[in-house]
């Protein structure tokens, strides 16, 4: 134990440190993080669309969800050149940075005319269809920026105004950008979207993979076990699962069965109470026999019920040699057994969009598998099988640490007898 966690906190902990704290890895982070409002707001829609399902009269209010959640792929190409301005100080550049990624997004879609003049785009490359995308654009928008940062065409002694000065030292970055588009897409007609969808196969496909969920949960396990939250994972886990999820939402609109499980909402399964499935831990401490759990226990249950389980997991589970194999085993079975639940077809593949994440999670599998009572069962299968996973540890750690308290007591008692 002492071992794997010198090992991790010697060579994995910098390794992670360091790209977290990496400047282009930061503003693609907080872009993620700043579309989550929009991919909120389109849980509204979601709900109602289930609603219909059982009440058809009720009104469509999808295009509420395809002017928020839809639309976060032209959010994202706009907030990553405006970080970027902005994380090196050049806050005066940083909105027409943002327009300009908008430009450069827009005039790789090549969009088509038809006979009457009118031109046209799928929609869906505006949104989670088109974030990888708009994240290569953003960096390229951003890499321009940067090194342009410096130029001026005018002095500090000119005497035009600044935000005149502003108007022309943009120019170039704007031509920059537009003029690298413009080759790539028109002159030699690339798709560029196809080309990062094609270049990030390899990523994706194998996220989609039993061997890449198992992976992909076991890595976000074993870092939180030794006090690295799984947030950390969010940029490149929620760019996979929200353009898999608006993929699945394009086939079941076209009338085909959703294909990838690693879509938006799959953490319902893995995540029961947390990261970690730790919801029935929190139930465990309620009754445990160590005075410190069941304090814990009661603090905890209510947070753990809405996934909210940072208190139980630092109170508790990091760092414990007790929990260690229970935390890796839940990263394995759970992911597994939702994996090949949904490949063969016992449980409906998410297709629906709903970033409700404190929300009780058969409501959200119910509610993201179009309604289907299968995927909420589903989480009480996992909710059961966590359970199993972690009873035994618990029970050991829980007499353990009572153990420690009733010598504890004794201690104190004894020091007390001997100053009387």
């Amino acid at each position: 134990m002492k071992a794997i966690q010198h090992w991790i906190e010697k060579y994995l902990v910098p390794v992670i440190t360091k790209m977290t704290n990496n400047f282009w890895f930061s503003i693609v982070a907080d872009a993620i993080l700043y579309i989550v409002p929009f991919s909120m707001v389109s849980a509204i829609p979601s709900l109602w669309g289930v609603l219909r399902t059982f009440v058809p009269k009720l009104p469509d209010i999808t295009p509420i969800s395809t002017y928020s959640f839809g639309l976060i792929g032209l959010f994202v190409v706009f907030v990553i050149p405006y970080n970027c301005l902005n994380k090196i100080g050049k806050k005066d550049r940083a909105m027409i940075a943002g327009f300009t990624g908008i430009g450069t997004f827009m005039l790789c879609m090549n969009m088509q005319t038809n006979a009457a003049g009118l031109s046209s785009v799928d929609i869906a490359k505006f949104g989670a269809g088109g974030m990888f995308t708009s994240i290569v654009l953003g960096l390229l928008v951003s890499a321009i920026y940067k090194s342009m940062a410096k130029f001026s065409f005018f002095g500090e002694d000119s005497v035009l105004p600044d935000f005149v000065k502003n108007w022309f030292d943009n120019i170039i970055a704007i031509l920059l950008s537009l003029f690298a588009s413009y080759i790539v897409s028109v002159v030699f007609k690339i798709d560029v979207f196809t080309l990062v969808q094609f270049l990030m196969k390899p990523v994706t496909g194998f996220a989609q993979s039993l061997p890449g969920v198992v992976a992909i949960t076991f890595l976000q396990n074993l870092f939180y076990f030794f006090g690295i939250s799984g947030w950390v994972f969010t940029p490149v886990t929620r760019s996979i699962t929200q353009a898999a999820i608006a993929q699945n939402s394009a086939l079941m609109a076209a009338g085909h069965a959703p294909t990838n499980i690693y879509s938006f909402g799959f953490s319902r399964y893995t995540m029961i109470g947390g990261q970690g499935s730790t919801l029935p831990v929190a139930f465990m401490m309620l009754f445990a026999k160590s005075k410190r759990y069941k304090l814990l226990g009661r603090a905890t249950i209510i947070p753990s019920c809405f996934n909210i389980n940072e208190p139980l997991v630092y109170g508790t589970i990091v760092n414990n040699p007790f929990m260690l194999i229970p935390m890796m085993l839940v990263s394995i079975v759970l992911p597994a057994v939702s994996w090949l639940v949904l490949h063969f077809g016992l449980a409906t593949i998410h297709y629906v969009n709903f970033d409700m994440f404190f929300a009780p999670n058969p409501i959200s599998a119910f509610i993201m598998s179009g309604g289907d009572f299968r995927n909420a069962i589903l989480v009480i299968v996992d909710l059961v099988l966590s359970a199993l996973i972690w009873w035994p540890f618990f029970k050991a750690a829980d007499k353990f640490e009572a153990t420690k308290e009733i010598e504890k007591a004794a201690k104190e008692d004894l020091a007390t007898a001997t100053e009387e």
